[in-house]
């Protein structure tokens, strides 16, 4: 009888601790505030927090170290960005994003040369907005309550740039793979429509 309990229980752990790592639970940043909390309980594992506010569908989670856990659906400010990584915010909250199918990379000390940063409202808008490309570059700005700047390029272009601890005005970049299948169709179709649309006008 004791086999059957603790094997479910392990396959649990297990699958908790595999969606902990993937992808659609990305650090972006550590900072001591946050804007409009939605919910807060106490839980002792981080990975146990990211599954209860994933399915209680929020867009971001935080596990503090005092052990709660927040869940919320407004990003946090980008001014209140502090130095640190994933797993190593330093007695600050970590910030993360639950569902994204990118993955960060490391901080850098200045963007790529002759790029152009874009204000974005947030980690998440900047990410979406970059879906295209193969990289994505966001800039926490420390004027209070701060904004995300947002750059999108391709992973040739970081050549050269100096890694840095992440930290308001540091670049954070993130990276995936660019759904080329996808986009590529979606021209294709756009451009059969404008032929149709060309052999009526001839009609």
């Amino acid at each position: 009888m004791l086999h059957h309990i603790t094997l479910p229980l392990l396959a649990i752990l297990t699958l908790s601790l595999l969606n902990f790592v993937r992808g659609d639970n990305l650090f972006i940043g550590c900072g001591d505030g946050l804007n409009e909390v939605e919910l807060t309980f106490q839980v002792h594992r981080p990975d146990f927090c990211y599954n209860i506010c994933k399915e209680r569908s929020y867009t971001y989670y935080t596990h503090k170290p005092n052990k709660d856990c927040v869940c919320y659906k407004y990003p946090p400010p980008a001014a209140e960005h502090m130095p640190g990584g994933p797993g190593r915010c330093n007695g600050q909250m970590q910030y993360n994003l639950i569902r994204s199918n990118w993955n960060f990379q490391k901080c850098y000390t200045s963007p790529p040369k002759g790029l152009i940063e874009i204000p974005s409202d947030s980690f998440k808008a900047c990410l979406e907005s970059c879906k295209p490309y193969e990289i994505a570059i966001a800039r926490p700005t420390e004027i209070y309550p701060g904004q995300t700047n947002c750059i999108c390029t391709s992973a040739n272009k970081l050549v050269g740039l100096k890694e840095v601890m992440c930290d308001y005005n540091k670049y954070y970049v993130y990276r995936h793979t660019p759904n080329a299948r996808r986009d590529s169709r979606s021209i294709a179709i756009a451009e059969r429509h404008l032929g149709l649309e060309q052999v009526e006008d001839a009609q």
